[in-house]
């Protein structure tokens, strides 16, 4: 199955209009069943699928290792793919790090500007959104997909099929953050997720909940740290207006409680 194919359209252009050959990327329905029960639909780009599932088992909190899935099987001209995890499954959800990741502000620019550059695939289709995972400034694995969810889910299932441990791992994706993709990154023990473009506010409660640093913005030299900032090297300056902001903000809720 291709990943684009090429299409007849009419191109125009002001008051000028031409028929030409246009790259168009796919988009291919693919039903999942699990343990022998039909589970979901797909509608993703038709590569890296076995890291697609195993990532989306992982998002809904059904696996957490390799050694949850006794076998997988996909028949890509019918469209479906069959799991079957192992009895135990989902495994133990992985501890913190003793040593928390911390990562220079510098090192978040130089992520971003590598993994927003556009690919040749994406000049041609303009329909591809991009998520990477990096250790530090090091790129562990980039995947597409015509949806970020589905992209999200693949790089978490490859981490998952290659033993690779997120726990002080970046979470790097092109798009708007949304809740849905901060529930993915807690289940996938992912403790900081980088995008160029917004949050929604859901998103950053759940990550303010989870303990995930929520970074959204990152543009040029430029960013917002939406939660967990303790895991960006900020300087002491800063740290220390944050913990007096936060001192000050829980004697306000104490008080407002007492009056109430």
């Amino acid at each position: 199955m291709d990943t684009f194919l090429k299409r007849a359209v009419v191109k125009v252009n002001g008051q000028q209009s031409d028929l030409v050959d246009e790259t168009i990327i796919t988009e291919y329905p693919f039903k999942l069943y699990v343990n022998d029960k039909e589970f979901c639909t797909f509608y993703c780009t038709p590569e890296n699928l076995e890291e697609l599932i195993v990532g989306h088992l992982t998002s809904r909190g059904m696996l957490s290792s390799r050694q949850d899935i006794r076998s997988i099987e996909i028949d890509v001209k019918k469209n479906i793919a069959k799991v079957q995890l192992a009895e135990n499954a989902p495994g133990l959800k992985q501890m913190p790090l003793v040593e928390p990741i911390v990562v220079k502000i510098q090192t978040i620019y130089e992520i971003m500007e590598k993994n927003i550059a556009p690919t040749s695939l994406f000049k041609e289709t303009g329909g591809f959104h991009r998520v990477a995972i990096y250790d530090q400034e090091t790129e562990i694995v980039t995947l597409m997909d015509v949806a970020r969810h589905n992209a999200v889910d693949k790089v978490i299932g490859h981490c998952i099929l290659n033993g690779i441990d997120c726990r002080d791992k970046i979470l790097v994706v092109s798009g708007r953050i949304s809740s849905d993709m901060i529930e993915k990154a807690d289940k996938g023990s992912i403790p900081i997720v980088l995008s160029k473009s917004a949050s929604t506010t859901l998103s950053i409660e759940k990550a303010e909940q989870a303990g995930i640093t929520l970074v959204g913005f990152v543009r040029g030299e430029r960013m917002n740290v939406y939660t967990h900032p303790n895991r960006i090297d900020l300087g002491d300056e800063l740290f220390g207006k944050i913990a007096k902001k936060k001192r000050i903000d829980c004697l306000k809720s104490s008080l407002e409680y007492l009056i109430s």
